[in-house]
């Protein structure tokens, strides 16, 4: 290999170390960013924590959740409220409100849809495994169930030592 190859070479092995260490700073800070503007967390009382759930049940006054869990711990889906066929409006945000009375802790997602739609799998399954008692393998609501059913309240428990979860569409 003559010497101006290997110039060449190397410059192109350089190049593309740079370009790869730009795209992974690019994707974590990217990653840190969204996560900022999605997941809120403040440690407060159960009293504030409490009139934000309240505040946000209000707006669901009347409706029953798609899901509900019963005093067993066994989850319930309500079909009855997923309509056959998809409504006018498409869903924008997956919100999830959820309390722990232990850490006294209170989170705010707010999930985009369209990240929703691109995970790998069609269930609703973003809760298992975080903390949340819930089998999406026994439930089987898919995103199209959550679609047609439009905006509104999918999931009002509240368990037993105070901690409590709302997960609602818009």
């Amino acid at each position: 290999m003559s010497q101006n190859n290997r110039k060449t070479w190397i410059s192109v092995l350089i190049a593309s170390v740079v370009i790869v260490g730009i795209l992974a700073v690019t994707a974590v800070g990217g990653t840190a960013y969204f996560i900022y503007r999605h997941v809120h967390t403040q440690f407060t009382p159960s009293e504030n924590a409490d009139q934000q759930f309240a505040k946000a049940r209000a707006r669901f006054a009347g409706q029953q959740p798609l899901i509900e869990i019963r005093k067993d711990d066994e989850p319930f889906l309500h079909r009855e409220v997923i309509p056959k066929t998809m409504p006018a409006t498409k869903l924008d945000t997956l919100r999830v409100l959820a309390y722990d009375t232990r850490a006294r802790k209170l989170v705010n997602v707010s999930i985009p849809m369209w990240l929703v739609r691109m995970a790998p799998s069609n269930n609703f399954s973003f809760m298992k495994d975080n903390g949340i008692d819930f089998d999406s393998d026994r439930v089987h609501i898919t995103i199209d169930d959550l679609e047609r059913r439009g905006p509104g309240l999918i999931l009002d428990q509240a368990e037993r030592r105070g901690s409590q979860v709302l997960v609602w569409t818009e």
